[in-house]
């Protein structure tokens, strides 16, 4: 394959990535938002940080599906994703267990989604994005 045919199809590759990991952080964010008790899932946060954290996986996740600040969106989710792991599941190990509750949760997804996060914020946001027409706009640098 082509050089050239093998960087478009890394580009819908990425944007694959973006797309999906938007979704999640948007999500999960509404359903965060939604809760009338965080305490609920046993995150054991005060409810003025848990309502910050669900905003930002809202806002920025919604900005990765549309491919908006690509690198921005995904630096703070990233660093969130990072927090959650070191902070709420290091006495759970790594495998989630089968449960809901944090509690029951290892960091295996936590840890994949800052890997994701941490790909879209080192290589941009894919062939099909907005940050793709703004930059189309701004001109050659």
């Amino acid at each position: 394959m082509q050089d050239s045919k093998l960087t478009q199809w890394q580009g819908f590759g990425i944007t694959v990535l973006r797309v999906v990991t938007g979704q999640i952080f948007l999500t999960s964010g509404v359903a965060h938002l939604l809760m009338e008790d965080p305490s609920q899932i046993g995150v054991p946060v005060p409810s003025p940080i848990f309502i910050v954290g669900s905003l930002l996986e809202l806002l920025c996740g919604a900005a990765l599906v549309v491919g908006l600040l690509t690198r921005w969106a995904s630096t703070p989710l990233a660093f969130s994703m990072l927090v959650d792991i070191l902070l709420i599941h290091p006495p759970h190990g790594f495998f989630v267990q089968a449960g809901f509750f944090v509690e029951d949760m290892g960091f295996e997804y936590t840890l994949l989604r800052l890997a994701a996060c941490t790909a879209l914020a080192l290589a941009g946001p894919g062939k099909l994005a907005i940050d793709n027409i703004m930059a189309t706009r701004k001109g050659p640098r």
